[in-house]
C-alpha cells in the first residue's frame, strides 16, 4: 500500500478534541495510521499513513472532522543501506 505524509494545523483545536478524533482514527480500517510527530503545543502535525490513495485519506479527514492541508505520497529510505 502507498505511503502518505499528511500535513496538520488546527491551532484553535484543542487537545481532547484531538483525542476523541484519534480514536476514531487509530480503528480505521480503509488506511492505517503509521504515527504522528506533532510540535511542542499540537497545532502543528505531521501524520504518516499508508492509504490506498490521497483521495481516500481526504474522505477519511472530511469524515471524521480534521483538517489536512497537504497530503504527500513518500518513498521510505533507510541509512542502513548505505553502511
Amino acid at each position: 500500500m502507498p505511503k502518505f505524509l499528511t500535513y496538520h494545523s488546527e491551532p484553535d483545536r484543542r487537545w481532547s478534541d484531538l483525542e476523541v478524533k484519534y480514536r476514531v482514527l487509530a480503528r480505521e480500517t480503509t488506511a492505517v495510521w503509521v504515527r504522528t510527530y506533532m510540535e511542542g503545543d499540537c497545532t502543528r502535525r505531521v501524520c504518516e499513513w499508508d492509504a490506498p490513495s490521497p483521495e481516500s485519506l481526504h474522505s477519511l479527514f472530511a469524515r471524521v472532522g480534521i483538517e489536512c492541508r497537504h497530503i504527500v505520497e513518500v518513498t521510505e529510505i533507510h541509512p542502513r543501506r548505505w553502511r
